[in-house]
């Protein structure tokens, strides 16, 4: 960016739409998207199996270990 600023990519969030990545592969692809795109940075929201947004460690480290090895 010509600005010094850093682009940062929301990938998805608190919102009921088909679109929406929730799954680990899911955001995986849309961050390698992403930074092809210019994103320097990424907010996600991990989901767990049942399609709730969580903070607990598995669902969490799963939407991290996808995302990392998407984007290195």
């Amino acid at each position: 960016m010509t600005n010094g600023g850093l682009l940062q990519a929301a990938l998805n969030g608190d919102r009921d739409h088909p679109a929406a990545p929730r799954t680990p592969e899911e955001l995986a692809a849309e961050a390698r998207a992403a930074v092809g795109a210019g994103a320097g940075s990424l907010h996600l929201h991990p989901y767990d199996e049942h399609g709730r947004e969580t903070l607990a460690a598995e669902p969490c480290a799963a939407a991290l270990r996808a995302v990392r090895a998407a984007c290195p």
